[in-house]
C-alpha cells in the first residue's frame, strides 16, 4: 500500500500528507477569513416584527435584541426607506445610553424610549465612516428607534410621547401614539 520508504520513516509519511494536504488547508483558510470579513461588513437583514402607526403613516420595524443584532444594527445600509426602521430592544433600563453611527451610511433620526414614553429625539444624525465618532446619549433608554432621517419630524415624535408596538401579526385597531405629556 505504501512504498517501502514511507513505511520505514514516518517523518516521511507526515511530510508528504502535508505536501498533499497544505494547500488544501491554505486555501481553507484564505476563504474563510475572506467569508468572515463579508459576513462582518455586510448589513444584516432582521424580520420585520413589529409596526408603529402615527397618524396616516405606518413604519415597519425590525427588531434587534441579541448582542450581536444590537451591535451591528444598521451598520453598512445603504439605503432605508421612509416606512422602516429597526427597534432596539436593551433588555433593561440603561441609564446614559448611548448610540453612534460608526459605519452606518444612512442619516437617521433616533429616538430613545423608557418603557414606551419617548426620552429624547436626535434628528438626522450623520454616518460616520470612521472613528473616532461623537456618541449619543439619551438619561434613560429601554429601548431605541431608529428611523430615516426627517421621520420623526414627519410624525411629531417628541419628547413626552408614549409610542407602542404594534407585533405584526395582530390587527392594529385601537393601537395609536398617545401624547402623554398633555
Amino acid at each position: 500500500m505504501f512504498p517501502l520508504a514511507l513505511k520505514s520513516n514516518p517523518y516521511a509519511l507526515v511530510f508528504k500528507v502535508i505536501k498533499i494536504a497544505g494547500p488544501f488547508l491554505g486555501l481553507s483558510l484564505i476563504l474563510g477569513a475572506v467569508a468572515n470579513w463579508y459576513l462582518q461588513s455586510s448589513p444584516q437583514q432582521l424580520p420585520l416584527k413589529y409596526k408603529l402607526i402615527q397618524g396616516e403613516r405606518t413604519f415597519y420595524l425590525e427588531s434587534a435584541s441579541l448582542p450581536e443584532e444590537l451591535h451591528k444594527g444598521l451598520k453598512f445600509r445603504t439605503f432605508l426607506t421612509s416606512d422602516k426602521g429597526m427597534l432596539f430592544n436593551l433588555g433593561r433600563r440603561h441609564t446614559n445610553a448611548g448610540f453612534w453611527m460608526y459605519k452606518v451610511q444612512i442619516p437617521l433620526d433616533i429616538i430613545y424610549l423608557d418603557n414606551g414614553v419617548v426620552t429624547k429625539v436626535i434628528d438626522n444624525v450623520l454616518p460616520c465612516p470612521k472613528q473616532p465618532c461623537p456618541v449619543y446619549y439619551a438619561s434613560s433608554a429601554t429601548h431605541v428607534l431608529e428611523l430615516r432621517a426627517g421621520q420623526a419630524k414627519q410624525v411629531h415624535i417628541r419628547p413626552g410621547i408614549r409610542l407602542k408596538f404594534l407585533p405584526l401579526n395582530q390587527p392594529d385597531s385601537g393601537f395609536r401614539m398617545i401624547d402623554s405629556s398633555r
